[in-house]
């Protein structure tokens, strides 16, 4: 029988230490997030509804999806339905490298919200099959000139806010702290940075601390220690939002994170 809500994580030891997310969920909704690295996403069972700034669709089994770093988008599985998917987690670098062989600027590349195709077959997971998969998706969706309306919306009037909540997001941070710092109404902060951004300074702030916290998952830190490094007041703060954001609990995900030293 398929085990549902389930997320196992392994770091292998190519392409700068890849982490690959394998998860089979239903009747699951995650809210709007974003992911520090590139994810790659390839659907092997079910379908899943995904949203972002300006599109919504539904994915079926094959499905293979890019999405660049702090691209905010939220999915959801069908009622009823069991959705199970592979993720992995890509370094700047690696995504680079696929730029310069196919000779096109990376920040280019970096601000579309997504990419995505459909593979034939299943999905390997290997330095060689990566490579090819990342070039093809970024050539077929470069050749396509419809593809260009897809791009994000610039947030430079918030630059300086995003900095602040990415380099000090183990802080006590609130509303009244970004008012009294950036000197801005905190109400038309929150509407207006919700309309640029997506997500409220708060929900940003949240996700800035999951993602933080992963990086403790291949550790012997206890899971208190992890909350409080990662900005959470206590564990059972940590738990709901992980919960919230993963899918599951950060004991169930550190339970299934492990590292492979060989392949």
């Amino acid at each position: 029988m398929m085990e549902i809500n389930k997320v196992s994580t392994i770091k292998l030891p190519i392409l700068d230490g890849i982490e690959v997310k394998s998860a089979t969920f239903i009747d699951k909704k995650f809210p709007f997030h974003f992911h520090q690295c590139w994810s790659m996403v390839f659907i092997e069972y079910g379908s899943e509804n995904i949203a972002f700034n300006n599109s919504e669709f539904l994915v079926s089994k094959n499905a293979l999806q890019l999405i660049p770093p702090y691209s905010i988008h939220k999915n959801w599985s069908n009622t009823n339905s069991a959705w199970t998917y592979k993720a992995l987690y890509i370094s700047d670098d690696v995504i680079k490298s696929v730029s310069k062989k196919i000779n096109t600027d990376y920040s280019h590349l970096a601000s579309f919200p997504y990419f995505l195709s459909y593979c034939s077959s299943d999905f390997e997971i290997n330095e060689a099959s990566v490579f090819k998969v990342l070039e093809n998706l970024f050539l077929d969706t470069l050749n396509d000139v419809k593809q260009s309306y897809f791009q994000k919306n610039a947030d430079e009037p918030f630059d300086d806010i995003l900095n602040y909540l990415s380099l000090n997001y183990n802080q006590s941070i609130t509303l009244e702290t970004l008012q009294k710092k950036f000197k801005v109404n905190k109400f038309k902060l929150q509407k207006s940075f919700k309309k640029s951004i997506g997500l409220t300074p708060l929900e940003y702030l949240t996700t800035i601390r999951i993602e933080n916290s992963k990086k403790f998952f291949y550790t012997d830190v206890p899971l208190v220690e992890i909350a409080l490094e990662s900005g959470f007041y206590d564990q059972s703060h940590f738990t709901h939002s992980f919960k919230k954001y993963v899918g599951v609990t950060p004991g169930d995900y550190k339970k299934n994170s492990k590292i492979l030293q060989d392949l």
